[in-house]
């Protein structure tokens, strides 16, 4: 009997096999990419959402937080009485001025013709400002420039005053905007967006009890015309309030009663609103003292020009000007 050798069978992958295996690595690997790749967009996009609310929060502080139970008061507004020419001025200063002055002063980054003064206290008034920054913590790039890029690390290199954001004031707003990464398109950006409106910072009305504190006389003796007087730093830094109408508030002869009080409100338009940050204020008359413009005089019941003292760091009184609140001061009167 003769027996047949057995065959063997061939274990092993077709050629059309191995073609659909690569094909479906290939496809997994795709997904994947693509998976990843949304990930990434989106963490770019949260970050630059996260840097252009630090942005905000620099320009006109953080409303939400409180100190001694009132509104706290930051930023870059709150010190300079402006919002900021360009980014930079958030993160530096210029060259220092020469020759040296006292407090010091410096070029800002955005114009070197615009003069930046560091934080201090006028002897006039008693008010403090200045700038006081950075009002964005950063580290300096490997070149030693300070930059506050958008999420996608966007900023031309030429680019010093902005970091490359699409930043621009038009009267009391900021309007801000951020390329998005694309190689193809770097034209494609996001949207501009009011980063800082002016009922953020600006204060339009104040209200002012006049106090007569006097047990015998009502107040005032004859008519007089009062402005509000809110001084932004030195006594040449100021804007004036009047009754919405005209360019004072007039007060009729007695309309403050004896040991009694009665309340005005002072308007302010949007050329002269007053930023939001510790201020000054004093009620003076209307009309100036003859042959010095330059000077007003404290109303203390009457409109005296021979005997009313002019506002001086002793008479000017502060408050803090809080956007979105209703602001009322007291003007006493003895």
């Amino acid at each position: 009997m003769q027996f047949s050798p057995r065959r063997r069978c061939a274990n092993g992958f077709s050629l059309l096999e191995m073609l659909l295996v690569l094909f479906l690595i290939g496809l997994m690997a795709s997904a994947g990419l693509m998976l990843t790749e949304g990930v990434e967009d989106q963490a770019k996009y949260d970050e630059t959402k996260r840097r252009m609310e630090m942005m905000r929060r620099a320009i006109v502080g953080d409303p939400t937080r409180t100190v001694n139970g009132g509104p706290e008061i930051s930023g870059f507004v709150a010190d300079m009485g402006r919002l900021p020419g360009c980014v930079a001025e958030l993160l530096q200063l210029g060259a220092e001025k020469t020759p040296a002055t006292d407090p010091r002063t410096f070029s800002s980054p955005c114009d070197n013709t615009v003069t930046l003064t560091e934080w201090h206290i006028d002897a006039d008034t008693g008010i403090a400002s200045g700038w006081r920054g950075p009002y964005i913590q950063i580290l300096p790039e490997r070149n030693g420039a300070l930059r506050f890029r958008d999420g996608y690390g966007n900023s031309d290199a030429s680019d010093a005053q902005n970091s490359g954001w699409a930043y621009a004031v038009s009267g009391a707003v900021v309007s801000l905007a951020s390329e998005t990464f694309d190689p193809v398109d770097s034209g494609d950006d996001m949207t501009a967006a009011q980063l800082v409106v002016g009922s953020d910072w600006q204060i339009n009305s104040i209200s002012v009890n006049f106090v007569n504190q006097n047990a015998s006389n009502a107040m005032p003796d004859s008519d007089v015309d009062l402005n509000l007087r809110v001084y932004l730093s030195t006594l040449d830094e100021y804007v004036t309030g009047d009754d919405g109408l005209t360019s004072s508030l007039t007060i009729s002869a007695g309309d403050i009663p004896v040991s009694d009080e009665r309340s005005n409100t002072f308007s302010f338009d949007d050329s002269n609103a007053i930023p939001m940050g510790r201020r000054g204020y004093a009620v003076v008359c209307h009309e100036v003292p003859a042959g010095n413009p330059d000077s007003y005089v404290i109303f203390d019941g009457d409109c005296d020009k021979d005997n009313n003292p002019t506002p001086t760091s002793a008479n000017i009184r502060g408050f803090s000007a809080v956007p979105r609140h209703n602001l009322t001061l007291d003007w006493i009167i003895k």
